[in-house]
């Protein structure tokens, strides 16, 4: 199934009159532009409807988004979701798009079947781009009147973790990770990481887990025990750039927060790691850390990035984000803890780094590492793809080299 398929995710949509236009726009058939039309024509027709029928007060039915919520935490659709996917994802570092891709289009399927009683009442086609139709009323209808905001707050949590390969784990811990034989007689590890996740392929999972399990076991054998490392894997599956919490309301910060600083409380060694998103996400809680801080072509400033596709994400929470990131870094770097960005020569990525870069320029700590052979986004996976990740990982993170 085509990556442009899904290239509009349903949760990352807030204004539905863009998602009938994208639906116009990108149609590349007869058939699609028919659907788009139609959709767009019933949308009209129902709202009217509903309007007349509540006297000007009501846009939709009420209970409809109750309705999709239902079926989308369903009981038989969880087990579906679960099928499709493993909780634990921690043991590569990032998986195959097309591995992936599968997997969304599954998950589409599931979701589109479940809510067929919902999109037929609306008049809207059973199929993809009228499930995303829906789901993009009822943000817009959630957004515009304080009545319904509860609600969608509710809808957008249960597809967020209906659209992720996690299994809607937002946190899991892994001690002594990739110990293949763990009789570890050195009691607690002293040392933890902290992996954010990136935005993936379609779906969030847990990232960095091959390596750093290759890592661990390297460190073992070699009789560094103290060295190996818990980690805490942290996903974000609203993709929101840690701004969104499990209830879906724009308050993510301070309960990533409170758990990841809760779980490094027992250590004298934190560092966190990231790509993308999850690059931000390791420089937005830097101020946790104790020893390292890694982050792979992170965004600073989600003004205008073309990796941020959450229109629901306003320019105040954007500011907010950035003058927390900064904050966070530069107490870090206070602190003495080492902060590394890779980068390759994509532009944006340089101008996000050529910010934080020019906000603490004084300090010694902040290195900017460019790879003049990497001219795209993915930096992680291009050193993966060489063979280098574990290395400079365990050299960032550990000060060890492999």
């Amino acid at each position: 199934m085509a990556r442009s398929r899904f290239k509009e995710h349903p949760r990352c949509t807030a204004r539905f009159g863009e998602v009938l236009q994208h639906a116009r726009d990108t149609a590349v058939s007869i058939e699609e532009c028919q659907k788009a039309i139609h959709n767009a024509k019933s949308i009209v027709d129902y709202i009217d409807a509903c309007m007349k029928q509540s006297n000007n007060l009501h846009p939709i039915r009420e209970g409809l988004l109750e309705d999709i919520t239902a079926a989308l935490i369903s009981k038989s659709i969880r087990e579906f979701r679960v099928k499709q996917i493993e909780c634990d994802s921690s043991e590569s570092d990032f998986t195959p798009e097309q591995s992936d891709l599968e997997i969304l289009g599954r998950l589409y399927y599931s979701a589109i079947t479940r809510s067929e009683h919902c999109l037929q009442e609306v008049g809207l086609t059973v199929d993809h781009c009228g499930f995303t139709t829906l789901l993009a009323l009822c943000r817009a209808v959630s957004d515009s009147s304080l009545k319904y905001t509860k609600d969608g707050e509710r809808l957008d949590a249960a597809v967020s973790n209906h659209f992720n390969g996690i299994t809607g784990c937002r946190f899991l811990f892994s001690p002594q990770h990739g110990i293949e034989n763990k009789v570890m007689t050195t009691g607690r590890s002293r040392r933890l990481v902290v992996a954010f996740s990136s935005l993936g392929n379609g779906l969030v999972r847990h990232e960095f887990g091959g390596s750093l399990a290759k890592i661990n076991n390297q460190l073992y054998a070699d009789g560094l025990h103290d060295d190996v490392c818990n980690v805490l894997f942290v996903a974000d599956p609203s993709q929101s750039w840690y701004q969104k919490d499990s209830r879906g309301t724009f308050d993510g910060f301070e309960e990533y927060e409170q758990t990841i600083r809760a779980a490094t409380r027992p250590y004298k060694r934190v560092s966190c790691v990231g790509d993308s998103m999850g690059g931000s996400g390791s420089l937005l809680f830097s101020h946790l850390a104790t020893e390292s801080v890694v982050a792979f072509s992170p965004q600073v400033d989600l003004e205008g990035d073309v990796h941020v596709s959450r229109y629901d994400m306003t320019p105040i929470i954007r500011h907010r984000y950035y003058k927390r990131l900064l904050k966070s870094v530069e107490q870090a770097v206070a602190n003495e803890v080492n902060v590394f960005v890779h980068r390759g020569l994509e532009k944006s990525d340089i101008r996000h780094t050529d910010l934080l870069l020019s906000h603490l320029s004084e300090m010694s700590s902040l290195q900017i590492i460019q790879y003049e052979d990497c001219p795209h986004h993915q930096i992680a996976v291009h050193l993966k793809q060489q063979g280098k990740l574990a290395q400079i990982l365990q050299s960032n993170l550990i000060n060890r080299i492999m």
